[in-house]
């Protein structure tokens, strides 16, 4: 674990816990539907939740719905930022660009092309995974790149074995910022945990405020160490205090 992390009786009062799913929170699957959710980790979050008075979140890149149905229903950033939803107020989008329709269906048949990659839709834009096909990777992304031909309203982000094709004006670091301007989240430092490259902009947005921002492989280095962690809080308080 990394040294620099507070203790559970600071952490609990004092800290903001914004945390990725896909490789933080849960460990990387074949496809986003094929994750496993540990028995009562979503209890568990919901319990600091309550103990932190509100002041826990998830950051992901995923749909809100996806996230909610993992998770339960928490604070939560969506989409790289680009969805915000506060329970229990309706969430709410960025004005952002969506993608053309024409360009997921050209997504859709340059997947079919190239068997074991598949698109993930999201709201304004898409993911083309290929953690099935790695070999076809860097095929993918210029198929990508030929696609938006230099549309600056839209960018290609690299992810974990895909690529994501979304609206510029929107990253992990702004939704962080979003949560951080809510009430539960007020006078709090972040501590932001995330486990690849979408994850940078979120890092550098809590080291801003005054927090931390972690990598996986230089604290937890595994969701099962993280979630141990997650898990020792409360008891942890409870002796310091």
């Amino acid at each position: 674990m990394h040294p620099g992390i507070p203790d559970s009786a600071d952490l609990l009062s004092r800290h903001a816990l914004l945390l990725d799913i896909d490789g933080t929170l849960l460990d990387i699957a074949p496809t986003p539907e094929q994750v496993h959710v540990p028995e009562g980790l979503p209890m568990l979050l919901a319990s600091l939740h309550r103990q932190m008075g509100g002041a826990l979140a998830l950051v992901t890149g995923r749909p809100l719905v996806q996230a909610v149905a993992l998770m339960g229903s928490l604070p939560t950033s969506a989409e790289h930022g680009a969805v915000l939803c506060l329970p229990p107020a309706e969430p709410v989008r960025l004005n952002l660009p969506r993608v053309p329709d024409d360009w997921r269906a050209a997504a859709a048949r340059l997947a079919e092309a190239h068997p074991g990659a598949r698109v993930e839709t999201k709201h304004a834009g898409f993911v083309l995974h290929y953690r099935a096909i790695p070999e076809a990777g860097l095929v993918l992304e210029q198929g990508l790149r030929d696609m938006i031909a230099g549309d600056a309203r839209f960018e290609i982000l690299p992810a974990s074995m895909a690529w994501e094709l979304r609206p510029r004006g929107t990253d992990k670091g702004i939704g962080l910022n979003a949560l951080m301007e809510s009430p539960a989240f007020a006078g709090r430092l972040p501590l932001f945990i995330g486990d690849d490259v979408t994850d940078q902009a979120a890092i550098a947005a809590a080291e801003a405020m005054g927090g931390m921002g972690l990598q996986m492989d230089a604290s937890f280095e595994t969701p099962t160490a993280l979630r141990a962690w997650l898990a020792s809080l409360p008891a942890e308080a409870e002796e310091k205090l």
